[in-house]
C-alpha cells in the first residue's frame, strides 16, 4: 500500500503577536510602564494649556502697562513659587501617592486661568501663584515614579522620554499661542487660549483619576521632615546642587526677556518667536533618546554601583552650553543668527536627564519625591534673586543682563568640573 504523503501545513505568521512583540520591546527600550504613560499624557495635556500663554506673559503683563520692574517681579515669582512648591509637591507625592498629587496639582491651574483671564496686571501676578501650579508641585511626583518603576540602568532613559514628552507642548503651544496672539492681540487672545487651557486640564485630570493603578502605601521614610532630609543629603548630591545653582542663575538672569530680545530689539514678530521656541524644543527631543541609550549602556557595562561616574561628562556639557547660550544670543541680530542661539539653547538639554537621574539615585528609599522637593526648593529659593535682579541688569542694559548670565554659567561649569573630578566615592553608591 503506497504512502500516503501529506502536504505539510503551511502557517501564517502572527501579525498581531510579532507586533505586540515589537511594541513590547519598545515600552522596555523606553521604560514605558502604565502609570508612567498616564503621566506622559497628562504632561501633554497639562503642558500645552500651560505653554499656550505661558512665554507670553511677559508680553502680557507689559502691554497691562507693566514695567521692566514687574516683568522681573514675574520672574521671581515663577522662580520663587517653583522653589515653594517642590516642598509640598514632594511631600504630598510620597504621602498620598502619585495619582492623587497629580490630581490636585492640575486642578490649581484651573484657578490661575480664572485669574488670567481679568485684564490686570495685578490679577497677572496672582494668576502666577496658581495658573502653572501643575509644572512646579508634580516635578517631585515625575521623577520619583521613575525612580519607583524602572531600575538605575533604566532612569536615564525614562527620564529622557519625558523630557522628550515634556517638549511636545512645549514646542507645539509657543506656536499655537503666538499665532493667536499675533492675529488677535495678546489681550483678546487671552480669551481664546485661557479655555482651551482648562478644556486640556479637565481632560488630564479625569485620565489621571480613573486609569492610574493604585500605590503601595507610604513607607515610615517618607514621614520625615524636610530638615531632615537636607541632612541626609550625600556629599555628591550637595556638590551637584552648588553648581547647578550657578548654572541656574545663568538661565534666569535672561529668561523672562529672551522674547522682549527678540520681539523688541530684533523686531520679529510673536509668531516667528514661537517659530524659534518650537526649533529650540525640537532640537532638545532629537538628542533625548540616543544620549540616554548611550548614558544607560555605559552604567549597566560599568560593573560600578556609582551611575554617576559615567554621567558626570554629559552634565559638563550641558552646563557649558547653558554658559553659551546668552553669548549666543548678545550677537544675534537677525533670523537666522537666532536660528543658531535657539539650536544652541535646545543643546543645553544634552546631559538633564543624567542629572535628574543622579538626584533620584542619591536619594534615600522612600524618599524620593521629597529629596527632589528639599533640592529644588533650596536651588529655586536662591535663584529666584537672579530673576529680579535679571529685571535691574535689563533696565541698565540688556548687554550687561546677557554678559552677567554667561559669567554665572561659566562659574557653575568650573565648580562641577572641580568638585567632581575625583572617582565618586563610596557613600555615594545606591542602596
Amino acid at each position: 500500500m503506497p504512502r500516503e504523503q501529506t502536504t505539510p501545513i503551511m502557517t501564517e505568521p502572527n501579525i498581531g503577536s510579532s507586533q505586540q512583540n515589537i511594541g513590547g520591546r519598545a515600552a522596555e527600550l523606553l521604560g514605558l510602564r502604565r502609570n508612567l504613560l498616564l503621566l506622559l499624557l497628562m504632561m501633554v495635556m497639562v503642558g500645552l494649556g500651560e505653554r499656550l500663554f505661558q512665554r507670553f506673559l511677559p508680553r502680557y503683563i507689559t502691554d497691562l502697562g507693566a514695567g521692566p520692574i514687574v516683568v522681573g517681579c514675574l520672574g521671581f515669582l515663577n522662580n520663587g513659587l517653583n522653589a515653594f512648591y517642590a516642598l509640598p509637591g514632594g511631600t504630598l507625592t510620597d504621602r498620598i501617592g502619585h495619582r492623587k498629587s497629580l490630581v490636585l496639582f492640575g486642578a490649581m491651574n484651573l484657578l490661575g486661568y480664572a485669574l488670567l483671564a481679568v485684564p490686570w496686571w495685578p490679577a497677572v501676578l496672582a494668576a502666577v501663584f496658581f495658573c502653572t501650579a501643575w509644572s512646579s508641585l508634580s516635578l517631585p511626583a515625575t521623577f520619583s515614579l521613575v525612580a519607583h518603576q524602572l531600575p538605575p540602568g533604566k532612569r536615564v532613559m525614562g527620564l529622557a522620554v519625558q523630557g522628550i514628552v515634556r517638549r511636545i507642548p512645549m514646542a507645539i503651544g509657543p506656536v499655537i499661542g503666538g499665532a493667536v496672539f499675533a492675529k488677535y492681540g495678546t489681550t483678546e487672545g487671552m480669551w481664546i487660549v485661557l479655555p482651551a487651557a482648562a478644556a486640556l486640564t479637565l481632560f488630564a485630570i479625569g485620565v489621571q483619576w480613573r486609569l492610574a493603578e493604585p500605590e503601595e502605601p507610604a513607607s515610615a521614610n517618607s514621614k520625615v521632615g524636610a530638615m531632615d532630609v537636607w541632612r541626609g543629603f550625600r556629599p555628591e548630591l550637595r556638590k551637584l546642587l552648588l553648581s547647578d545653582v550657578l548654572i541656574r542663575f545663568c538661565e534666569q538672569i535672561p529668561e523672562v526677556f529672551v522674547v522682549l530680545w527678540v520681539t523688541s530689539i530684533v523686531g520679529l514678530s510673536d509668531y516667528q518667536f514661537g517659530k524659534l521656541s518650537a526649533i529650540e524644543m525640537a532640537t532638545a527631543a532629537s538628542l533625548y533618546i540616543p544620549v540616554a541609550y548611550w548614558i544607560d549602556r555605559r552604567v549597566q557595562r560599568g560593573h560600578d554601583a556609582v551611575p554617576f561616574t559615567e554621567r558626570k561628562p554629559f552634565i559638563l556639557a550641558t552646563f557649558l552650553l547653558f554658559a553659551l547660550f546668552p553669548v549666543a544670543l548678545y550677537f544675534s541680530h537677525g533670523w537666522w543668527a537666532l536660528v543658531a542661539a535657539f539650536v544652541i539653547r535646545g543643546f543645553k538639554e544634552f546631559g538633564e536627564p543624567a542629572r535628574k537621574a543622579t538626584i533620584v539615585d542619591l536619594a534615600a528609599p522612600g524618599q524620593k519625591a521629597q529629596t527632589v522637593g528639599v533640592y529644588y526648593f533650596i536651588r529655586d529659593s536662591i535663584v529666584a534673586v537672579a530673576a529680579l535682579s535679571g529685571g535691574f541688569l535689563w533696565k541698565v542694559s540688556p548687554a550687561l543682563n546677557l554678559w552677567t548670565a554667561f559669567g554665572c554659567g561659566v562659574a557653575g561649569a568650573v565648580v562641577f568640573a572641580a568638585t567632581s573630578s575625583r572617582r565618586t566615592e563610596p557613600s555615594a553608591r545606591i542602596q
